[in-house]
């Protein structure tokens, strides 16, 4: 080209100074591994891919005949092993990937390891731990995004972040008014508090009412799982944060509840980012059926755990709302509320649609009532509760043997409520034979979970890859745990951290916990670039995401309306979108609002975080206390303060990195070549000043990326 390398690199360095830009590498994972890490003695087993079909295809990897796995500490091998193709080399139908699958589940030392091709030292994994509490920190991550999704709270830095930091949002729900009654000052009322439901703001008390029933139901069966130092304003009070986060819901539903027992069914909030500069007017909607079953059983559930860990007068109160709001459930079971529909005077009131249509009578209507009616009974111990399953057993999905539902993954809620029942010690003989009798012969059909076990290349099997998969991913690993298979459980869980086919942590701005490799843009009103706060559960693949109708209106040299403007059809083609890909594939980083509907990929929900929280934490170390205890030792442990983690220096000495934060803080440093590979990745804790010696790389130009949990800084580096 006529220039020399060093002439090249100057001005490599000059445009990635002068123009600001922030670099970065495509990561084409062949190795896929859990990037958080195993336990010491769970199975392990790292997924080899070679791209055969879709995005990627141009790709293409063929394994050796050994695999290594390295401690990188000491860059010794500690054990290898041949790798075995999945289904004999045929092709994984839902990513359409060729696969392998190494097995290293007898390495059980800790430390930090990565898989390696002995044939092709620059195929590897990311770096992974091995550890008894390597998933209590992400836990806690996940937990921590829904004190991001509150409402009404302001996110101070040392509690969100400095790049996450807001003040106080819609102190406006104080004095909302009923939306079809909205100039009537009367109908002002306190419905504050509450979480975001997801990417909007919006709060719907059907769905509120699931949240704090998963989480409450994760609490009770693994209460020692949850600790108190996640750093949220209640850290240290002697509570589990799981419950200080329950009560923050809680007591947004029992704002919503009228003196006759009924709730106000949603909440409309005004939407600007960041939330704290929403000044428009909040309203909320009529009360329904559905959403009083759905308060009710929230109640009574917090109405035990007040119980069990001794806070009577709270108890009392929940109970007491529980009976009400279900005794009106009761006495108005077809109340209706459709928001957001202009037939109904409800435009724009909230987006999507919060009430459960009367078609849905034997599924998800009733899968609400008997929700509703187990925590009563739980509450009460009264048998009678349990009446309504015991009479129509066959309204639920599972003993429609060869109905589609019955094989639904989006149902497997409903099926967890058949496990419950069967715990119960007033359940009826004959019906729980009934059910254990359907359970086999289900778990026999085609198509339903436990047929893919060893059928898909990543070891998760999801019949379909529709709106929420990951949902369903985390849902299906679940079931899997309560019927004891801990192993294939636990495959879904790596699934969601890294075993897919994009090598990709679904949880975002996970660097700091590990991931090398984590989701960074996502459909949310707040959180709207590329550094969202940390642990977020995205929705997933979604075979069904194709182009908005009005966009598929184009001609072919885009000039026809189709949006409606010039400007709007512009949108349509202003980022790749995944259309046409293997279903496993169809997913992108993106977040984009219409014509894009990035939500159908990319949205969070509290309903995807709650599952995967429920399953994360069947397998954390138990660092918490019983369930009617406290903790012994009330200190927080800051673990996010605008300090020690917004701020560290660094600056490259003689082959080396020196690296100094004011306090201790854990720091990922990845060192990568001058054609995006990465060489060399560590994690390290830093307080004061630390060398990080890169002698063992060799001579040439690197980038060095130094990140926490709020920064990323890249710098160039030479070793000599």
């Amino acid at each position: 080209m006529g220039f020399s390398k060093d002439s090249y690199l100057s001005r490599f360095w000059r445009y990635f100074i002068l123009a600001g830009v922030s670099f970065s590498f495509a990561q084409d994972v062949f190795i896929t591994v859990d990037q958080f890490g195993y336990r010491p003695s769970a199975k392990k087993v790292a997924v080899l891919r070679s791209p055969e079909r879709g995005f990627d295809a141009s790709l293409s990897y063929a394994p050796g005949t050994t695999m290594e796995v390295v401690d990188s500490a000491t860059s010794k091998v500690i054990f290898s092993g041949a790798p075995v193709a999945f289904q004999e080399g045929a092709i994984d139908t839902a990513s359409g990937d060729k696969i392998w699958w190494f097995d290293f589940s007898s390495v059980t030392t800790p430390g930090t390891y990565y898989v390696r091709d002995k044939s092709d030292n620059l195929k590897q994994s990311f770096y992974f731990r091995i550890k008894d509490d390597v998933y209590n920190d992400i836990l806690k991550a996940a937990m921590r995004m829904m004190f991001y999704q509150r409402v009404g709270m302001a996110k101070e830095a040392k509690y969100a972040g400095k790049e996450w930091a807001d003040a106080i949002n819609h102190d406006q729900d104080k004095h909302a008014r009923l939306f079809t009654d909205s100039t009537n000052a009367a109908t002002e009322r306190d419905v504050s508090g509450g979480w975001f439901d997801a990417g909007d703001f919006n709060k719907y008390t059907i769905w509120n009412g699931n949240y704090i029933e998963m989480l409450l139901r994760a609490y009770l069966e693994k209460p020692r799982a949850f600790t108190d130092d996640y750093n949220i304003p209640e850290s240290g009070n002697g509570i589990p944060d799981i419950l200080d986060e329950v009560k923050w819901g809680m007591d947004h539903l029992l704002r919503m509840q009228n003196t006759d027992g009924s709730i106000l069914s949603v909440v409309d909030e005004d939407h600007v980012s960041p939330p704290s500069a929403a000044k428009g007017r909040s309203y909320y909607g009529a009360p329904n059926a559905m959403s009083a079953y759905s308060a009710a059983k929230a109640f009574a559930l917090g109405s035990i755990v007040a119980d069990k860990r001794g806070n009577t007068t709270y108890a009392a109160t929940l109970k007491d709302a529980a009976q009400r709001a279900f005794k009106w459930a009761e006495a108005h079971p077809d109340s209706m509320f459709y928001n957001n529909k202009a037939e109904y005077g409800t435009k724009d009131l909230a987006a999507g649609q919060q009430e459960i249509d009367t078609n849905y009578v034997t599924g998800a209507r009733f899968v609400v009532k008997v929700a509703a009616d187990f925590a009563m009974y739980e509450m009460t111990e009264d048998p009678e509760y349990l009446k309504r399953f015991e009479g129509a057993t066959d309204s639920l999905p599972l003993m429609r043997q060869y109905g589609s539902w019955a094989l639904d993954q989006y149902r497997i809620a409903h099926d967890l409520l058949y496990l419950l029942y069967l715990g119960y010690k007033d359940a009826n003989a004959e019906t729980k034979s009934l059910v254990q009798e359907r359970f086999v012969s289900v778990f026999k059909a085609s198509n339903y979970i436990v047929d893919g076990l060893g059928k898909d290349g990543y070891q998760a099997y999801i019949r379909d890859y529709n709106w929420g998969s990951n949902s369903a991913k985390a849902s299906s690993g679940l079931l899997y745990e309560k019927m004891e298979n801990h192993d294939a459980a636990e495959d879904y869980l790596h699934y969601l951290h890294g075993v897919n086919p994009f090598g990709m942590v679904y949880l975002s701005n996970m660097g700091i916990y590990g991931a090398e490799k984590s989701v960074t843009a996502f459909y949310h009103g707040w959180f709207n670039d590329e550094n969202p706060a940390p642990g977020y559960l995205v929705g997933g693949a979604n075979s069904r995401y194709t182009w908005a109708d009005c966009c598929k209106q184009y001609d072919a040299d885009h000039t026809a309306k189709g949006c409606g403007s010039a400007s709007n059809n512009a949108l349509c083609y202003a980022v790749s979108i995944p259309v046409g890909e293997p279903h496993e594939k169809m997913y992108s980083n993106i977040n984009s609002g219409w014509p894009i509907d990035s939500w159908e990929l990319t949205e969070p929900s509290l309903g995807y975080q709650t599952y995967y929280i429920r399953l994360i934490s069947h397998f954390v170390q138990e660092k918490g206390v019983d369930i009617g205890e406290k903790f012994p030792s009330a200190i927080k442990k800051p673990v996010m303060t605008s300090e020690s983690n917004s701020t560290f220096g660094v600056t490259s000495i003689h082959n080396a990195l020196l690296i100094s934060s004011p306090q201790e803080a854990p720091i990922n440093i990845c060192i990568f070549d001058m054609q995006g590979n990465k060489v060399k990745s560590v994690q390290v804790s830093v307080r004061g000043t630390q060398k990080i010696s890169l002698e063992t790389l060799p001579q040439g130009y690197y980038i060095a990326r130094i990140a926490n949990r709020n920064v990323a800084k890249s710098i160039p580096i030479a070793i000599r």
